[in-house]
């Protein structure tokens, strides 16, 4: 089963990833290593997490088992989410934010949503939903299930960590 566990330096501060275990999908990494100037491989939701000297910590979002969590203070992973979402729109990839999720923090052509999404509202191949804190029930699980993948739900806040996560505030 595939395991990274590193400390990355995002526009928000140090960050500890890990990530454990990816959806079965294309011969393509889950994640990679890559230097500045080395081209990404192929990817459904690229995603950079973050940077370790002259390397960059490249992700598909849509390899992630499940959630994707960013775990710590929530003003904190309100912008360090806000950075991940102009990324992800930047590459084409639609977003859609539940609520004030994001607090202050604006993105331009994200998607406002007032709870989850119903499988197919949102018009995207590939989409991101990010909320803050766990939703009631199990509704966050289940809609990267009923969309086979199509959405990706990042979870944000003081949060218990997914299998694939982003620990605010790390030491090092």
């Amino acid at each position: 089963m595939p395991y990274v566990r590193a400390e990355v330096r995002t526009g928000a501060g140090p960050v500890l990833v890990r990530l454990i275990g990816v959806t079965t999908g294309p011969s393509t990494p889950a994640y990679s290593w890559l230097a500045d100037d080395e081209p990404a491989p192929a990817a459904a939701v690229p995603l950079v997490l973050g940077r370790r000297g002259g390397w960059r910590l490249q992700v598909d979002l849509g390899r992630a088992p499940d959630v994707f969590t960013l775990v710590g203070d929530l003003d904190e992973c309100r912008r360090l989410a806000a950075e991940y979402a102009r990324q992800l729109h930047a590459g084409g990839i639609g977003v859609g934010v539940v609520g004030d999720a994001l607090g202050g923090e604006t993105i331009d052509g994200c998607r406002r949503l007032t709870g989850l999404p119903e499988p197919g509202e949102m018009n995207s191949d590939r989409y991101v939903v990010i909320t803050a804190g766990l939703p009631q029930g199990t509704g966050i699980r289940g809609l990267a299930a009923a969309t086979g993948g199509r959405c990706i739900p990042v979870v944000i806040g003081p949060v218990p960590d997914g299998r694939w996560s982003a620990q605010l505030g790390a030491e090092g």
